[in-house]
C-alpha cells in the first residue's frame, strides 16, 4: 500500500486541511478563510505575456477574493513555452503572488492533453511517437499482426502469407496524427516505459526545479495534468502499445495475439479477453503515467492534481477506470464544465456517478482536498446564479477546491471564442465576483472540515462493462453504465449517504475487518453490488466472500453465477435487492442534495437546491445537542433553529431555487431560537417615476466585410472565413495558427516573414440614419500597431493611452468622418504578419443599433424604461443599465428591494449612493435597512448584461450553455437581417419595488 502524503498546501497559513477538524477552528477561519481555501481559476497566458499582464491579474484576482491561481498556456501563446523567458515570467508570478499572499499552481502542458510537453517529448524522444499506439482490422497489407482461423482458433502467421479473403484477420498499426495541436508532432504514447518520465524531467527537473528552486512545494504547492489518455488512434482501433503483448502474457498467461479478434468480434472467450485486456490497459497506465507522477511530487513535497476525461464512461477506451486513477494524485480531480444540467451517464453537471467517484476515493485514500475544473464552455451568458448552483451542486456531492475555467490573459484575435466566459476585469459583472469568490472560499474551508465518513459502499460495473467494449461495444455496455448511474443517482436524492468502490482501489487497500468491509481509510457496514453487475475481478470476489462468511451485509442486485475476471468463477450471490434509504432525513423536492461531515465537536452538514424552478424542504434528525447556521455569503455565524427531545435533536431546511444552507449540529447547548412567524409587507410608492440610463456607450458589432486578399475582392464575407482564407493564402493550412496550433519553441513566429507587398485589407460597412451623434462614435479595432485604419477613405489613428473591453482593442475618433447613410471602415495589414487575426470591428457610441434586412444600424438615442434591452436598440450591449427612483422612507424602519421580472447576470443595489449588495439568485431581493435616512432616498438598481450578446456567438446551431471555438466557425454566407441574430432580452422588466416589513 502506498504512503499517504499530508501536503502542505501554503506554507503562508498554518491552517491546513488536514488540521481543521473542529467548529471551534472553523468558526475562526470561517469569515476569512486562508488563501488555501481561495478558488484558483486557471490564469491563461494566451498571448505576448508580460510582467504588466500578471500585475493587472492578480491584482484583479485580489481584489475579488481570488487569491489563488493555476497558470494555464492555452492556444494563442506567444511567448515561448519553457523558454528562458517563460521561466521568467513564471519567476516573475511567484514573487507577485507571494506579495500578495495568493497561492500558485502550475501546469504541466502548453495546452492540453497533457503528457508532450508542447513538442519537446516528440522531439527529444522520437520512440515516445513513432512505434504504433493502435490495431485496426483492414482487407490488405502491411499487416503488423496477421491471423487466420483455423476452425475455432486463431493462428497467427503474420510474415508467413498475405491475407487473402474470409477467414483472414490483417491488424495494421495506427498512428497518432501529426497536428499542429500537438506542436508539429503527434500526441505521445503514455504506455511506453520512460514516456513520463521523459515528460516529467522536460518540465519539471529542467525547468520549474530551476526557475523555483525551493518555492516548489512552498508558495507554488501543486501542479496540474490535463486529460492524459491512452485513447488508441484511427476508426475502429484498439489500443497497442509495444510491449503489449508480453505484459498480457505476464499478467494473464495466455497469448493476446491469438485472441485479438475476440476485441473486435464477438468470437471466442471474447468476455474474458476484453475483461483481462482492459485490466491490464489500467494496470499500464497507472504504473506508467500515475505512479512516476505521484512518486515525483511527493519527493518534492507537492500535489499532483488534474483530471481524465471521465465522462466516456462506461467506454473505456480513454482510460480504462477513471476512479481507480484517483487513488493516486494527492489532490485528486475532476472537471464539469458547460452550463446545462443532466444527470445521464455521460453527462457533465448532472453527473453524480462523476462526483461521487473523486469523493469516495479521496475519502478512502484519505486526501483532504479534492479539485473540479469547473464553468469552461459555459458561454458569455452564464449568470451569477448559475455558477453559485453549479458549484454547490458539485460541493455538496464531494468538491471542496474550484478551479474556474478560464480567466483570459487576452481575448484578442481567435482567443475570445475558446470556450467562454472568461473571469477577469473583461467580463462586465467582474467587479461584483468577490461575493462568489468569497462564498467558495468558505464553503472549500468548509467541506475540508472534518471527514465525511458514510457506511455504504456501493461497487462500481466498470469490470462488467469492459466485457463488452470495443470498437463496435455491444449494446450491454451503456446497458450497465445507464442501469448503475439511474441507480445512483436515485440514492443521491433519496439522501442516502454512501461511497462507491473502485475494484482497482479494492485490490490495493481493500480488506475485511470483522463484520466490516474495509477500504483504505473508510470501513463499511454494508456492500451494495449494484444493478447491471455481472464480474467482480478475482481479488474483489475473494474479500466480498470473505465478508459474507464474517457476516457483514451485503445487498445484491445481481442475478445468477457472478463472472470473476471475466469467466465463469463459481460465484453466486442470493438476489437481495432491497435499496439502501436514510431514514434520518425526510426529503421534499427533486433536486436536494445533502452532504454529511463529522467533526471532533459535532456534525457538519451542506444542503444544496440544484432546481432552478422549484424550491425544496426537509427535516434532519442528527447527533448534537443545537444547531448554529454558517453563513457562506456574510462569514458570520447564528444560532438555528432546531428541538432537543429525547436526545434527538431535529431542524428544519427549506431552500428556495438554487439555495443553500451550511449548518453545524454542535455537542454543547446552545441559546433556544425559533423560526420566526411571517410579517407583513407593504410596498412603498416611489415618489418619482423611474429614471433609466445607460452605464457606458453603446455598441455595434460589425461581423462581415470585404476581403481584398491577392488582388481579388470577395464580398460580404463573415469575418472568420476571412480570416481564414487569409491565413491559408499564405500557407497556413489549417487557417488562423492562433487557433488551431500550439507553438513549438518559435515555429509560428519563425514564419513571420513575408514580403513587403503581402497582405490584405477587408472593409467594414454599417448604415447611419439621420440625426445621430456623430460626435460620440467611436471605432474599436484590435491591435492598432497591427493595421492602417481609414473611415469611408480618410486616415484614422487610435487614441493614445485608450483601450476597450480589452487592452489591447484600440479606440479611433470617427465621428467627423462618418456621415448619414452608408459608411465603411477599412483595414490594411501590409506587410502580411503571423498576427493579423482578422476580428469584426465594433463601433461605441451614444446610439441606438435597430435591426435591419442586412444587419444592423446606426440611429439616435432614444430614452431607455423598463424593458428589454434588445427592443430599445440595445442589442449588442453588454454592460449594465441603471435604474433609478426615489423613495420616502423611515430611519429606523425595515426595508427591503423586491425584484419582479428581469434579466441579467447580476444586478447591483445601491440606496444614497452606496452599494447594499448584489441581487444574483432566488429570491430575487435585498435588505436595505442600514443605509436609509429618513426622508426621501434614493434607490439605484443597476443590472447587468454580458458579452453574449456583443461576442456572441450570434450564428449557427447554438447549444444553450454550451460555447465552443466551433460555434464561430458557422454562420450565414452572406450577413443575415439583424433580428436573427442569437442575442438575449436582458434588463428589468418590472420596476422594483421597495417593500417595508414588519
Amino acid at each position: 500500500m502506498r504512503k499517504t502524503l499530508v501536503v502542505a498546501l501554503m506554507c503562508l497559513s498554518a491552517a491546513s486541511a488536514a488540521t481543521v477538524d473542529s467548529l471551534a477552528r472553523l468558526r475562526t477561519l470561517f469569515p476569512k478563510p486562508p488563501a488555501e481555501f481561495s478558488t484558483l481559476p486557471f490564469f491563461v497566458w494566451n498571448g505576448e505575456v508580460t510582467e504588466a499582464m500578471i500585475d493587472r491579474e492578480l491584482r484583479d484576482f485580489s481584489e475579488q477574493g481570488v487569491h489563488g491561481l493555476i497558470i494555464h498556456p492555452r492556444p494563442g501563446l506567444i511567448t515561448e513555452y519553457l523558454s528562458d523567458r517563460w521561466f521568467q515570467l513564471i519567476r516573475y508570478t511567484v514573487d507577485h503572488a507571494k506579495k500578495l499572499g495568493m497561492v500558485v499552481y502550475l501546469y504541466d502542458e502548453n495546452s492540453y492533453p497533457s503528457g508532450f510537453a508542447g513538442g519537446h517529448v516528440p522531439a527529444e524522444m522520437p520512440e515516445s511517437f513513432n512505434q504504433g499506439q493502435g490495431l485496426a482490422l483492414q482487407e490488405k497489407g502491411p499487416c503488423k499482426i496477421l491471423l487466420q482461423r483455423v476452425g475455432d482458433r486463431f493462428e497467427d502467421v503474420t510474415g508467413k502469407t498475405e491475407p487473402s479473403g474470409p477467414g483472414f484477420y490483417c491488424f495494421g498499426l495506427t498512428q497518432y496524427p501529426v497536428r499542429s495541436w500537438n506542436g508539429g508532432y503527434s500526441y505521445v504514447d503514455l504506455l511506453v516505459p520512460g514516456v513520463t518520465e521523459k515528460f516529467i524531467d522536460i518540465t519539471m527537473r529542467r525547468g520549474y526545479e530551476k526557475a523555483l528552486g525551493p518555492d516548489l512545494g512552498t508558495a507554488v504547492p501543486a501542479i496540474f495534468s490535463d486529460e492524459p489518455n491512452i485513447n488508441p488512434p484511427g476508426r475502429g482501433a484498439i489500443k497497442y502499445t509495444p510491449d503489449l503483448f508480453v505484459q498480457f502474457q505476464k499478467r494473464w498467461g495466455y497469448d493476446l495475439k491469438a485472441n485479438l479478434p475476440s476485441l473486435i468480434e464477438e468470437v471466442g472467450d471474447w468476455r474474458r479477453i476484453r475483461h483481462n485486456y482492459y485490466s491490464l490497459l489500467l494496470d499500464l497506465f497507472i504504473e506508467r503515467w500515475s505512479k512516476p507522477w505521484h512518486d515525483y511530487t511527493e519527493s518534492k513535497h507537492m500535489a499532483w492534481t488534474g483530471h481524465y476525461w471521465e465522462h466516456a464512461w462506461p467506454n473505456p477506451s480513454q482510460g480504462p477506470d477513471n476512479m481507480a486513477m484517483y487513488a493516486w494524485p494527492q489532490i485528486p480531480a475532476i472537471d464539469m464544465l458547460f452550463n446545462q444540467f443532466n444527470e445521464g451517464v455521460n453527462a457533465q453537471f448532472g453527473n453524480v456517478r462523476s462526483v461521487k467517484e473523486l469523493a469516495s476515493a479521496a475519502n478512502q485514500i484519505g486526501q483532504h482536498r479534492t479539485l473540479s475544473e469547473t464553468y469552461g464552455g459555459g458561454g458569455w451568458d452564464e449568470r451569477f446564479e448559475d455558477m453559485k448552483r453549479l458549484g454547490d451542486w458539485e460541493y455538496v456531492l464531494g468538491i471542496n477546491t474550484m478551479n474556474q475555467h478560464l480567466s483570459f490573459g487576452t481575448i484578442v484575435g481567435a482567443r475570445k471564442y475558446d470556450y467562454p466566459q472568461s473571469f477577469s476585469y473583461h467580463e462586465p459583472w467582474w467587479k461584483h465576483y468577490g461575493v462568489l469568490g468569497d462564498y467558495f472560499a468558505r464553503l472549500s474551508l468548509a467541506l475540508s472540515t472534518g471527514d465525511e465518513v458514510n457506511r455504504i459502499l456501493v461497487l462500481e460495473p466498470t469490470t462488467s462493462a469492459w466485457m463488452y467494449a470495443g470498437p463496435r461495444p455491444n449494446a450491454r455496455m451503456m446497458q450497465i453504465g445507464t442501469a448503475f448511474q439511474e441507480f445512483i443517482t436515485r440514492l443521491a436524492h433519496q439522501q442516502v449517504e454512501f461511497d462507491l468502490g473502485s475494484e482497482n482501489i479494492i485490490k490495493d487497500h481493500g480488506k475485511v475487518d470483522g463484520k466490516q468491509f474495509v477500504v483504505g481509510k473508510r470501513s463499511y457496514d454494508l456492500v451494495v453490488l449494484p444493478p447491471g453487475i455481472e464480474n467482480l475481478d478475482a481479488s474483489t470476489a475473494k474479500l466480498i466472500q470473505q465478508y459474507i462468511q464474517a457476516g457483514g451485509k451485503l445487498t445484491s442486485f445481481a442475478s445468477g453465477e457472478l463472472l470473476v475476471d471475466g469467466a465463469p468463477g463459481g460465484l453466486t450471490i442470493a438476489q437481495s435487492p432491497e435499496e439502501p434509504a436514510n431514514p434520518d432525513i425526510t426529503a421534499a423536492g427533486p433536486m436536494l442534495f445533502h452532504q454529511h461531515r463529522r467533526l471532533t465537536d459535532g456534525e457538519l452538514w451542506f444542503f444544496a437546491n440544484s432546481s432552478l424552478e422549484a424550491a425544496a424542504s426537509a427535516t434532519v434528525k442528527a447527533r448534537g445537542k443545537s444547531v448554529e447556521k454558517l453563513d457562506l455569503l456574510t462569514g458570520r455565524t447564528a444560532p438555528y433553529p432546531a428541538n432537543l427531545a429525547g436526545g434527538s435533536l431535529e431542524f428544519a431546511v427549506a431552500l428556495p431555487p438554487a439555495g443553500s444552507l451550511l449548518l453545524v449540529a454542535k455537542d454543547v447547548p446552545g441559546p433556544t431560537v425559533t423560526t420566526p412567524p411571517p410579517g407583513t409587507a407593504q410596498a412603498v410608492e416611489p415618489s418619482s417615476p423611474l429614471a433609466v440610463k445607460r452605464t457606458a456607450p453603446n455598441a455595434i458589432r460589425i461581423d462581415y466585410c470585404d476581403l481584398t486578399l491577392n488582388g481579388t475582392t470577395q464580398k460580404d464575407v463573415y469575418f472568420f472565413k476571412a480570416s481564414d482564407a487569409v491565413f491559408k493564402a499564405y500557407g497556413f493550412q489549417e487557417g488562423d495558427p492562433w487557433n488551431t496550433a500550439v507553438q513549438f519553441k518559435t515555429n509560428i513566429l519563425d514564419r513571420n516573414k513575408f514580403a513587403a507587398d503581402s497582405g490584405f485589407e477587408a472593409t467594414f460597412w454599417f448604415d447611419v440614419a439621420e440625426g445621430v451623434n456623430t460626435a460620440s462614435l467611436r471605432a474599436v479595432v484590435e491591435r492598432p500597431p497591427l493595421w492602417k485604419v481609414t473611415v469611408n477613405g480618410d486616415p484614422v489613428e487610435s487614441e493614445r493611452g485608450k483601450w476597450w473591453l480589452d487592452v489591447d482593442f484600440g479606440v479611433y475618433p470617427i465621428g467627423p468622418h462618418v456621415k448619414p447613410g452608408r459608411n465603411s471602415i477599412t483595414v490594411v495589414a501590409r506587410p502580411m504578419s503571423v498576427h493579423n487575426e482578422l476580428e469584426p470591428v465594433h463601433i461605441i457610441g451614444d446610439f441606438g443599433v435597430a435591426a435591419q434586412d442586412r444587419g444592423f444600424k446606426i440611429v439616435p438615442a432614444s430614452t431607455l424604461k423598463v424593458g428589454s434591452w434588445k427592443d430599445q436598440n440595445l442589442p449588442f450591449y453588454a454592460d449594465s443599465v441603471s435604474y433609478t427612483g426615489r423613495f420616502a422612507l423611515e430611519r429606523g424602519g425595515k426595508y427591503k428591494v423586491v425584484f419582479g421580472k428581469w434579466a441579467g447576470t447580476v444586478a447591483e443595489v445601491r440606496v444614497n449612493g452606496k452599494s447594499a449588495g448584489v441581487v444574483a439568485w432566488q429570491p430575487y431581493e435585498i435588505p436595505i435597512d442600514t443605509l436609509v435616512k429618513g426622508g426621501e432616498n434614493v434607490v439605484e438598481v443597476l443590472v447587468t448584461g454580458s458579452l453574449k450578446n456583443l461576442l456572441g456567438p450570434h450564428h449557427g446551431n447554438i447549444s444553450r450553455g454550451m460555447a465552443s471555438p466551433a460555434n464561430v466557425r458557422n454562420a450565414p454566407a452572406t450577413m443575415p437581417p439583424g433580428a436573427s441574430y442569437d442575442q438575449f432580452p436582458y434588463g428589468l422588466m418590472e420596476d422594483f419595488q421597495v417593500v417595508r416589513t414588519k
